[in-house]
């Protein structure tokens, strides 16, 4: 049997200790995952029951506070009588609504069918939401039945209250009938109509008022003190109507007074500016600002004579609305014009951009004939017909408009009809023959052409101006090639 020398038995050694070492690395790596998978779990486990706690104690928290609004409700009943309570059990119904689902989603959590982590977290979570909104309807109906029962117990305080506020506002009826009658010999008729029934409308108000309040009195004495509650708020709110019809009268003629100086200040504004708008030429005031002048004249017209009974406020609101149609009318018929002042000033310039625009696009077409294309000369056509429009328009705004359309289509033609001319050298004609080179029209080298009284650099230049005009300078490196 062979022997085996030291360095084999250190490797064989080596070996095994690093084999071990490896198990053990693994063991322990596996060893601390399924510790860390058991934490997890634990933790899990631990957050679903602290939400199903969560949710049961809500729940039972929940339940107790409706059964004890029911039984407030039901002594409020009893002692009140249905109809005032009548808008409270609504109330008390929707909160039993949330609790019965909460309720049965409380159920399955706890039925013998299994379910899943993310069903547990939901319907606890859901349970918790649903208790939180019944506790607000039952915190509602408390809130319901303390203002009810408050009500209830001030009845009392309220009808004395309402008896001397009653005897105090009916004292003031005489003097607010003396107040009408004077005011009928100052204003006319229509004028008084917000106010002339006042004092007779107020006393038929106390009178119902006195009847409420000793019907609330008689209840109280038979503890039905719903009724009472119910007379006395009726008798309180009689009295305020009968107190703000009787102030209206006693405010009215400082109304009238105001409304009397401001129409004398105002009809002094409008004589002014009537005289301004008649001295207007006749062309500007022709339309609206006529218009306007004449329902000035009117409003003003139909004023009464000095001393006469008439209607301040109303007559106030004619003028004033008269008056600001005749200034609106003129502020719009100046800033028209002033537009057309602006626009005066820009036609000619305007039309003489046309013209610029309008001259090198015909030289390039008519250069270079054949190669340019139909879109260029429907541009071109298209802008001499805006110049023209632009030349014979009566408006000037209409013209500088049409004169500023005339010359971008200029300048779009000339763009067009020198992209034909530069990539039809080689290709198909637009009069339908075939290009060799840019042979428009005639035999020989079109470059060389001139025609008469036009030389190669006037050519150059049409070319050139409707380069620039147009807003192709991307293809200056073609120019070159005219003259190669």
């Amino acid at each position: 049997m062979p022997t085996m020398d030291a360095g084999q038995i250190v490797g064989i050694v080596t070996g095994l200790v690093v084999v071990v070492v490896l198990v053990t690395a693994v063991a322990l790596w596996s060893v601390r995952r399924r510790r860390a998978a058991r934490g997890r779990a634990q933790d899990l486990e631990a957050d679903l029951q602290r939400l199903a706690v969560e949710a049961g104690s809500a729940l039972v928290r929940s339940d107790e506070r409706a059964r004890l609004a029911e039984d407030e409700l039901s002594f409020a009943q009893a002692e009140l009588g249905e109809r005032e309570t009548r808008e409270l059990a609504p109330t008390l119904r929707r909160a039993r609504e949330r609790l019965a689902e909460a309720f049965h989603l409380n159920q399955l959590l706890h039925d013998h069918v299994p379910d899943t982590d993310q069903h547990r977290r939901e319907w606890s979570a859901r349970v918790v939401d649903l208790c939180r909104s019944a506790d607000g309807s039952l915190d509602e109906l408390d809130r319901g039945l303390a203002g009810l029962r408050q009500t209830v117990r001030s009845t009392p305080e309220v009808v004395d209250r309402v008896d001397a506020e009653l005897a105090r506002v009916r004292d003031g009826v005489p003097a607010a009938r003396t107040d009408v009658d004077r005011l009928r010999g100052l204003y006319a008729e229509r004028a008084l109509l917000p106010v002339a029934d006042n004092p007779e409308q107020a006393e038929r108000l106390l009178e119902f008022a006195g009847r409420s309040t000793a019907a609330a009195r008689k209840r109280l004495t038979t503890q039905q003190v719903a009724e009472a509650g119910a007379a006395a708020r009726a008798a309180e709110e009689a009295v305020r109507r009968a107190e703000g019809l009787l102030r209206a009268v006693d405010d009215y003629e400082a109304e009238a007074l105001r409304a009397e100086a401001a129409l004398g200040a105002l009809v002094a504004e409008s004589r002014a500016e009537l005289a301004q708008a008649r001295a207007l030429p006749a062309g500007v005031r022709a339309g609206r600002v006529d218009d306007a002048v004449a329902a000035l004249e009117e409003a003003l017209a139909t004023l009464p004579a000095p001393g006469a009974p008439g209607d301040p406020v109303s007559a106030l609101t004619r003028v004033r609305e008269a008056n600001t149609a005749l200034d609106d009318a003129v502020a719009e018929q100046s800033e028209r014009d002033e537009r057309l002042r602006r626009a005066s000033a820009h036609l000619g310039p305007a039309l003489d951009d046309a013209e610029r625009q309008l001259a090198t696009a015909r030289s390039v077409v008519d250069d270079y004939r054949a190669p340019v294309g139909p879109d260029a000369r429907t541009r071109l056509a298209e802008a001499e017909r805006e110049v023209a429009q632009a030349r014979a328009a009566e408006d000037p705004e209409r013209g500088v408009a049409a004169a500023r359309r005339g010359a971008a289509l200029a300048a779009e033609a000339a763009t067009l009809a020198h992209r034909d001319i530069a990539r039809g050298g080689q290709g198909q004609r637009w009069d339908g023959g075939y290009n060799g080179g840019y042979g428009g029209g005639w035999q020989g080298d079109p470059r060389r052409r001139q025609q008469p009284g036009r030389s190669g650099s006037d050519v150059f230049g049409a070319v050139l101006g409707g380069m620039v005009l147009g807003g192709i300078l991307d293809d200056i490196g073609d120019i070159g090639d005219i003259f190669d």
